[in-house]
């Protein structure tokens, strides 16, 4: 078997130019601010989630501005741009928030808004139509001259929700997403719940094209940015399979018509993950592992589900340099069914180049692995307890919280890598099913903070969205990227792909 290595590696400059797209306009259109609320910003995650799309707006205003004073002797188009963020802190505690600001997780200017996605639905949408209605002084009522309405819908506050806040596991209704949809407010999430995600595509994907509302769910650095590269892996290897097995020109030249049926197929796809200690993004991913444990492992043999025991199947991977070989166990994780069942599919996001592949990706799985090296085994240990106190969200909450200085000693003695590495195999399929020219390539990210390198992952994704809303594209690439409904990373298009996967 033949392998191509593709080393990728998070450049931030990169990204931040990527996602500072300039736009000159008009002087009497000023820019709108993008109000952001991060439901779970006081937090690690949710934390950097913050302070990325702080830096990454800051910058896009200074590009901005250093363009529009380059082009002050050109012609200017009118047309809408982002402003600067307004970022808004939500989750249940104000204790919690004033924490991370004493603690500096997140910006001084930050507000807090009051908010329980688990509790009563109709206050959750009470809270969320208020916070929009106060952005820019918004006034829905709308009771003016035709005018005034118009000029009021261009003044429409630009909102964005990014929910950060984990645990996932044990929630069964997307209630969050379903009152942003009804207030047409884009939004993006972290989960890693399976159940939960694609409930929340089953149910509110018509729902948000009917509102014209883009949103990703599912999204950061894994599950997420690991999906992105699974795509960009099977894109890359179905080209070259095609270039170097399914040459119509050549087989039409030679009378062989079998040549024109030939066909890349992607068997297999395998994710594998690396953390040392928490990746420094705290007791939230010890508690999420937790639940993990008790949740059965969604894999794909054979183009169906197969379920298996958590922590099975051990492995041991070669992340590349600076992270070497690690164990590796089963893990469940969203990108696996997700990527097995919308890999292939081409009718949401049909700006990608041709793709002939098959229609369900036969073969996916996802392993991870820790460090030190023994919490791996005590990992496996927890699975001895009964499975309804490791499924008990409050309960390993707890835990992870009463753990917590034993955690933050253990991801100074560790640090806190982050390591990915996704691997593609297929092959060509002749018209008689044949199958030959079996290739893999394999993809690798390394980044030395999980939570610097989710929070960039996040706000990348955010302001992706924010940007297909709202417009802040050239006169040229007008068309948003992320078009309205509700998406999986995996099936976004390559312009969005290209946008975010420049880390």
């Amino acid at each position: 078997m033949k392998i191509l290595f593709q080393e990728c590696y998070c450049k931030t400059t990169a990204l931040i130019i990527a996602l500072s797209t300039v736009i000159i306009i008009n002087s009497n259109n000023a820019a709108h601010a993008l109000n952001v609320l991060v439901v779970g910003g006081s937090g690690r995650v949710g934390g950097s989630t913050v302070r990325w799309i702080k830096t990454l707006s800051d910058r896009q205003q200074e590009q901005h501005h250093h363009q529009q004073q380059q082009q002050q002797q050109q012609s200017q188009i009118e047309l809408d741009t982002l402003g600067p963020a307004i970022i808004t802190v939500g989750g249940r505690r104000r204790e919690s928030y004033e924490a991370a600001l004493r603690n500096n997780v997140i910006p001084p200017e930050v507000e807090f808004l009051s908010l329980d996605v688990d509790g009563d639905g109709i206050l959750l949408k009470q809270t969320l139509q208020q916070w929009q209605s106060s952005c820019n002084g918004y006034d829905d009522e709308n009771r003016q001259s035709q005018q005034q309405q118009r000029q009021q819908q261009h003044n429409k506050p630009k909102c964005l929700v990014v929910h950060t806040g984990g645990p996932f596991q044990g929630r069964t209704k997307p209630t969050l997403l379903s009152t942003c949809l009804s207030l047409s407010i884009p939004y993006v999430d972290v989960c890693d719940e399976w159940e939960l995600a694609e409930t929340s595509k089953s149910k509110l994907h018509s729902m948000a094209r009917e509102k014209n509302v883009p949103c990703i769910i599912s999204c950061g650095i894994w599950p997420g940015v690991s999906a992105l590269m699974a795509k960009e892996g099977a894109e890359s290897l179905a080209s070259k399979l095609r270039s170097s097995y399914c040459n119509d020109e050549e087989g039409t030249a030679a009378g062989d018509e079998s040549t024109k049926e030939t066909k890349a197929e992607i068997e297999s796809i395998d994710y594998s993950f690396f953390t040392a200690g928490t990746g420094n993004a705290g007791p939230t991913i010890v508690s999420a592992t937790f639940l993990l444990l008790a949740t059965p492992v969604i894999t794909f043999l054979n183009g169906r589900r197969a379920d298996k025991e958590p922590w099975t199947e051990m492995k041991q991977i070669d992340f590349g340099k600076g992270v070497g070989d690690r164990l590796v166990w089963l893990l469940d994780n969203p990108d696996v069914p997700s990527t097995a069942l919308y890999l292939n599919c081409r009718h949401q996001h049909n700006d990608d180049d041709g793709d002939d592949t098959a229609n369900v990706v036969p073969n996916v799985s996802s392993r991870f692995g820790t460090a030190p090296l023994v919490w791996n085994y005590l990992f496996g240990g927890m699975k001895v307890l009964p499975r309804s106190l490791l499924y008990n969200r409050n309960a390993m909450q707890a835990f992870a919280l009463f753990s917590e200085p034993i955690i933050r000693l253990v991801d100074r003695l560790v640090g806190a890598t982050n390591a990915m590495r996704v691997d593609v195999t297929g092959c060509v399929v002749r018209r008689d099913g044949t199958k030959e020219g079996r290739e893999t390539v394999t993809l690798r990210v390394a980044h030395d903070d999980l939570e610097m390198c989710v929070g960039l992952a996040t706000a990348a994704f955010a302001l992706e969205v924010a940007r297909s809303m709202y417009g802040s594209g050239s006169e040229d690439d007008a068309t948003p990227t992320v078009l309205p409904g509700v998406f999986f990373p995996v099936e976004l298009g390559k312009r969005a792909r290209e946008n975010i996967l420049e880390v």
